[in-house]
């Protein structure tokens, strides 16, 4: 089986990769980290790179293989060299709650390691809340490191 950890560039994340790396370690699986490009921000920077000729075929599998090359800095730089080789780095673009769904269908990872915030119940409402749509939809065990 595998551990599945979803990251982002926060501080939160590292603690997120740390858990999903000690219950690896525990149950002696495989431990993926996921990060995933909003699909605002992916359009936001092709737009931006768009006028310059160098990057007018810059393609969303390109974005992809970014975000897995963040995913491979990310863990290298929070456990350390030799732990990083044990980590097998995923990166997507999407929308990031199903993005993350849709991986963790395909796994069927043991445990899905996610960070959360708190938030009240109106700004859930309105901005919607990545963490809650997750728990409410994934098929698998979540663990969730809340924020301070």
């Amino acid at each position: 089986m595998a551990i599945l950890a979803a990251i982002d560039e926060n501080e939160q994340s590292k603690e997120v990769l740390k858990i999903g790396y000690d219950l690896a370690e525990r149950y002696d699986d495989s431990l993926i980290a996921l990060h995933v490009i909003p699909t605002e921000q992916h359009e936001e920077y092709e737009a931006s790179i768009r006028d310059i000729a160098e990057f007018a075929d810059y393609s969303f599998t390109q974005e992809e293989a970014s975000a897995e090359q963040f995913v491979r800095h990310f863990v290298s730089e929070t456990l350390g060299d030799a732990e990083a080789d044990s980590v097998e780095p995923r990166g997507a673009v999407g929308n990031v709650a199903n993005e993350i769904i849709t991986e963790a269908d395909a796994v069927e990872p043991r445990f899905l390691v996610i960070g959360g915030r708190r938030r009240s119940p109106t700004g859930k409402a309105v901005f919607g809340d990545t963490a809650q749509k997750i728990l409410l939809n994934a098929d698998c065990p979540v663990v969730t490191k809340m924020a301070d």
